[in-house]
């Protein structure tokens, strides 16, 4: 976003995209986590979603992990880079909300996000006030950056252009990880919540 040919713009509707849509899936997570069933004031259901959670993302994590480019292998830019060169505002909001909801691991650790303030003791308000500063936190890696780019844009071509460079060439690696992690803490946290 911040190489395309409207940087601020689009960047920053891409940034709330992305948090709306943690807030979207994270509230429907704790919904569906409410309307499972339940014994007295404890979820009896929330262990075991989240632990399923957590394995989906574990299978994620060893499929990204043996996609990952292999070193001398030519990598193809994915199709929505090329778009992002023209993007409108209205289709970065778009796009944002896309990867910040709907991209394997934010789906599922937002839903888990929802799923664990559910079974625990906080209130409705406090519930909604940690899921932001949840989305808040996440939207971090884009967040430093576009907030430097309302700055000094002009001063961070070639870094990008060196940091989109980097990332295409590990994405797939970084991204196994993070499912992998992702999945361990999920799988985790649905342990020990069973027979709480």
């Amino acid at each position: 976003m911040l190489l395309s040919s409207r940087p601020r713009a689009a960047s920053v509707a891409f940034l709330l995209g992305f948090l709306l849509a943690i807030i979207v899936i994270s509230t429907a997570g704790y919904l569906l986590a409410a309307a499972l069933p339940h014994d007295g004031e404890t979820s009896i259901s929330a262990p075991w979603l989240l632990i399923a959670l957590g394995v989906a993302a574990i299978a994620l994590a060893v499929r990204q992990w043996r996609s990952r480019p292999r070193a001398g292998d030519e990598l193809e830019l994915p199709g929505w880079i090329a778009k992002v060169e023209a993007i409108t505002t209205p289709s970065a909001f778009v796009m944002g909300a896309f990867f910040g909801g709907l991209k394997p691991k934010n789906l599922l650790l937002s839903i888990g996000v929802g799923v664990s303030l559910e079974a625990t003791t906080v209130t409705t308000a406090e519930a909604a006030v940690v899921v932001i500063v949840i989305a808040l936190i996440a939207a971090l890696p884009i967040m430093v950056p576009v907030i430097a780019s309302l700055v000094a844009l002009d001063r961070l071509g070639a870094t990008l252009d060196r940091l989109r460079a980097w990332l295409m060439q590990h994405n797939a690696a970084m991204v196994g990880a993070i499912l992998l992690l992702v999945g361990v803490l999920l799988v985790g946290t649905g342990l020990g919540g069973i027979g709480a």
